[in-house]
């Protein structure tokens, strides 16, 4: 009984967890810190959204770089990171890659993350 009752709390834990983001999240900043200390701060640059079967969409555009994202995505979590991913053979995003979670409530998230070049991303959400 008692170990029911563990793997009861276990899978309510994991649960919430998940639901929690589901949401329509605004992208508050996109720091990219680069190794040769040029480093770029975007603010407010859009949203991205979470749905409750694995799915997802981005609707942002930094203005600085001509740069547009409206790409859907599929999303795994855990309590240490994300795994966002592409959902066809069209989409692409700077965003499609596993973040590391360092900060995560029902209001606020923060992610890091590598872009392969040496440099450090983290990305800021917020929600209402």
């Amino acid at each position: 009984m008692k170990s029911k009752f563990v793997l009861l709390l276990l899978f309510a834990f994991l649960v919430s967890c998940s639901d929690s983001l589901v949401h329509t999240w605004n992208i508050d900043k996109l720091k990219i810190i680069r190794e040769n200390g040029k480093n770029s701060t975007y603010n407010n640059i859009g949203t991205i959204t979470f749905n409750k079967n694995g799915t997802g969409n981005n609707d942002f555009n930094i203005i600085e770089n001509d740069y547009e994202d409206k790409s859907p995505f599929k999303w795994e979590d855990s309590s240490d990171y994300i795994l966002l991913k592409q959902s066809d053979n069209e989409s692409s995003s700077r965003l499609f890659k596993a973040w590391i979670i360092t900060e995560s409530s029902s209001k606020k998230q923060i992610w890091k993350s590598t872009n392969g070049k040496n440099d450090v991303e983290i990305l800021v959400l917020s929600r209402n």
